[in-house]
C-alpha cells in the first residue's frame, strides 16, 4: 500500500492513480487531505503562452457557470506560473474507476432494457436542450463522454470543453442537429446493442415487443439529412409521449423497406 505522503500531490489534492486517459487530459483519481474526500483531477497540457492561458482560463469559467443535474460540475480550477493547467471534479464512479455508459453497456452484454435507455435518452436530450439554450455545444456526444453516478443519473464529462479550448464559441442549428442525432444514435445502440450504421436493422427487428414507434423514431432522428430539429422535437417525439402522425408511419414503412432494399419501384 502506498503511504499518502509519497503519492504525487496538485495543492491539497493527493493523486492516488491515473483514471484512464481521455482526448482533452489525463485524468487522476485525488483525495483531498483535508476533507478525506474522493474527485478527479483533469492534467492538461501547458500552456505556453499568454493567449493559450487567457483560452484555458475564458473556456473553463463558461462551462464552470452551467449549473445542470446531468453535466459534471467543475468544483475547481487552476493555472499555476509555470502553465500546468487542472480542473477537479467530484468523482462518481465506483472502485473501478469512473463509470461510463460505453463501460456499463460491455458489463451488461452489449445493450440495456429498453426503460432504461428511455431514461438515460431523456436526460442527454434534456442537458442539450439546456445548453443550446445557452448558446454552448459540445458536438456529438459518444457514450464514453457520459459517466454515471452511484444514482444510476447521467453526467456529461466537460460538456463543451474541447470546443472552447479550440476557440469554437460559436454554434449553428446544423451543429445542433448533429449534436441531437448522436443521442439517437447512442439510444439505438443502447437499445439494439448495434450501431446506427448502414444498412440499418430496425429496431422492432431486433428488440421482442419494441413499441413500433422507437423505429420512426430512429428513422427520422437518423435521417443524415434532417433529423430532428432540437432536442425539444427529439423529446416531444419520443414513443412514451407521443403518437407520430399517419404520414409519419407510411414515410416510416417506406424509410425501413428502402433501408432493406424490398421497396416497390
Amino acid at each position: 500500500m502506498v503511504e499518502t505522503t509519497q503519492r504525487p500531490q496538485l495543492g491539497p489534492y493527493a493523486l492516488v492513480r491515473p483514471l484512464g486517459h481521455m482526448p482533452l487530459a489525463a485524468r487522476w483519481l485525488a483525495l483531498h487531505e483535508v476533507s478525506q474526500s474522493s474527485h478527479v483531477v483533469y492534467r492538461f497540457p501547458i500552456c505556453h503562452d499568454k493567449s493559450e492561458k487567457r483560452r484555458f482560463l475564458s473556456a473553463v469559467q463558461t462551462v464552470e457557470k452551467l449549473p445542470h443535474a446531468h453535466l459534471l460540475k467543475i468544483e475547481q480550477f487552476s493555472l499555476d506560473v509555470g502553465g500546468a493547467a487542472w480542473v477537479v471534479t467530484p468523482f462518481t464512479g465506483d472502485v473501478d474507476g469512473v463509470l461510463s455508459v460505453e463501460r456499463l453497456l460491455k458489463q451488461k452484454g452489449g445493450s440495456m432494457a429498453v426503460h432504461e435507455a428511455e431514461r438515460a435518452v431523456v436526460q442527454l436530450l434534456e442537458t442539450c436542450e439546456y445548453t443550446h439554450s445557452r448558446r454552448l455545444h459540445h458536438g456529438p456526444v459518444t457514450m464514453g463522454d457520459v459517466l454515471i453516478d452511484r444514482h444510476g443519473s447521467l453526467l456529461i464529462e466537460l460538456y463543451g470543453l474541447g470546443r472552447q479550448l479550440r476557440g469554437l464559441t460559436q454554434g449553428n442549428s446544423e451543429l445542433e442537429r448533429d449534436e441531437v442525432r448522436s443521442v439517437v444514435e447512442m439510444g439505438y445502440q443502447l437499445i439494439t446493442g448495434l450501431r446506427a450504421e448502414e444498412p440499418m436493422i430496425p429496431a422492432g427487428r431486433l428488440v421482442k415487443r419494441l413499441d413500433p414507434r422507437w423505429d420512426w423514431w430512429f428513422n427520422t432522428g437518423l435521417d443524415a439529412t434532417g433529423g430532428f430539429a432540437s432536442a425539444r422535437e427529439a423529446m416531444e417525439a419520443l414513443p412514451f409521449r407521443s403518437a407520430p402522425s399517419e404520414g409519419a408511419r407510411v414515410m416510416t414503412r417506406r424509410s425501413v423497406l428502402e433501408r432493406l432494399g424490398l421497396s416497390r419501384r
